[in-house]
């Protein structure tokens, strides 16, 4: 197989990317279903604020300046920074997903949070987190590069993903809860979005590729 031919996700990684997609689209729904008009706390936004701001302790101004991995210029930047990479290294339909997943999930946390209409006490659409879903897309497209580059195993794979996306997106997450930008569930919403988007368009990207090799040949 030639490199621009290469697929974005690995055969082992498939049914675990869907099944990631999957999940990440039923919590996202939960949460927005539930949350949508309201403005104020939940009793999990409670509690795991609590947990947030007990581990950041004296570093909310780290987190904060973080947060700024997550901010729609910078994830622009990262975006195409990566595109280019992925050119560069043969990674083709990777180089797409590199645009379209990041540019999906900015529309997508753009255009929810006034459709479901949750809002900060301080006024300000809160649900889903943009730079939690921001940072969260980067760090998946980085995650698929470093598969397709090493090519490990199922579990492995399966292990650097989620870890990276969960550093990342755990990561700026934090950073907004503590400075009081987002409650917490807004931020579970905005990985879920990146999950669904990312790793969603890369597995529609892999179909429409079998279909047009399978039309050719």
């Amino acid at each position: 197989m030639t490199a621009a031919g290469r697929p974005v996700l690995p055969g082992n990684l498939r049914t675990p990317a869907l099944v990631a997609v999957a999940l990440a689209t039923v919590v996202f729904a939960v949460l927005g279903a539930h949350y949508a008009g309201d403005s104020g706390y939940g009793r999990l936004d409670g509690h795991a604020e609590t947990l947030v701001d007990d581990a950041a302790g004296s570093h909310v101004s780290l987190l904060q300046r973080l947060t700024l991995f997550g901010s729609p210029p910078l994830v622009v930047v990262a975006a195409f920074v990566l595109c280019g990479i992925c050119l560069a290294l043969g990674r083709r339909r990777l180089a797409a997903v590199a645009i379209v997943g990041p540019g999906l999930t900015g529309l997508a946390t753009t255009f929810l949070k006034p459709a479901i209409g949750r809002t900060m006490e301080f006024g300000g659409y809160a649900y889903p987190s943009g730079h939690t879903g921001g940072a969260t897309s980067i760090a998946l497209v980085v995650a698929l590069l470093l598969v397709s580059l090493v090519r490990p195993g199922r579990t492995t794979g399966i292990a650097l993903v989620v870890t990276i996306a969960l550093v990342a997106g755990g990561t700026i997450g934090a950073g907004m809860v503590a400075t009081g930008a987002h409650y917490p569930t807004d931020t579970v919403g905005g990985f879920c979005v990146a999950v669904a988007t990312v790793l969603g368009s890369a597995l529609l990207l892999e179909r429409l590729a079998g279909w047009w090799h399978a039309r050719r040949a």
